[in-house]
């Protein structure tokens, strides 16, 4: 049961992680639309690559501060904060995406896509902080376990979670194009909701 909890939500975090158009999503719909679908494909799986390792590295390093309860604590802590945080950033996000009808990315042309997407995936410094903090809320409340063979599943569900998304906006980007700034605002709202349900949980667990 622990590894497939482990898998789960390296699915589910991985997914609210990066379902929100952003630069690699957006960069990938771009190159389904004026190259080929394959190609974006190759710039996504080249992307999760490193989103596999930034998972790994994230989550091992939560290991060794839940390990410590001093660190641990303290994390959860702030981490608890860092949902509040979010519940109000993707709530804002949320009524601004009314105002927005277009989101533009740039494309670099004549590039490998799959080392292209390794490289522009590894500007991501959302991502390793993404997934400790994740792990240690999720551990707080004894749904992961710290075992290497957890770590790792967490790690390629969150890569394969991350890659289903790329492959969602490579394939139907076309169809929703126009529909993206409604799709974006309930999107926000959702997640907003979602962050607004730990950070809560969290708080309940820390004061009572």
């Amino acid at each position: 049961m622990t590894f497939v909890l482990a898998i789960f939500l390296g699915l589910i975090i991985a997914i609210v992680g990066i379902i929100i158009p952003g630069m690699l999503n957006m960069t990938i719909a771009k190159i389904s639309i004026k190259e080929n679908q394959t190609q974006a494909l190759n710039f996504a799986f080249g992307a999760v690559v490193v989103v596999f390792f930034q998972c790994f590295f994230g989550t091992y390093f939560a290991k060794f501060l839940d390990a410590n309860p001093v660190f641990s604590e303290g994390l959860k802590k702030i981490g608890t904060f860092i949902f509040i945080a979010l519940t109000v950033v993707f709530t804002v996000m949320g009524f601004n995406a009314k105002k927005k009808k277009d989101i533009e990315v740039k494309i670099e042309a004549k590039r490998n896509r799959f080392f292209y997407g390794m490289a522009l995936s590894s500007f991501n410094m959302f991502a390793i902080p993404w997934y400790a903090i994740t792990s240690l809320m999720m551990s707080s409340k004894d749904l992961f376990q710290y075992d290497m063979i957890s770590i790792v599943l967490f790690s390629l569900s969150a890569a394969i979670g991350t890659y289903f998304v790329f492959y969602l906006y490579a394939k139907f980007f076309k169809l929703i194009e126009h529909r993206l700034t409604f799709i974006v605002k309930n999107i926000n709202f959702l997640i907003a909701a979602l962050t607004g349900v730990v950070a809560i949980s969290s708080l309940y667990k820390m004061y009572f």
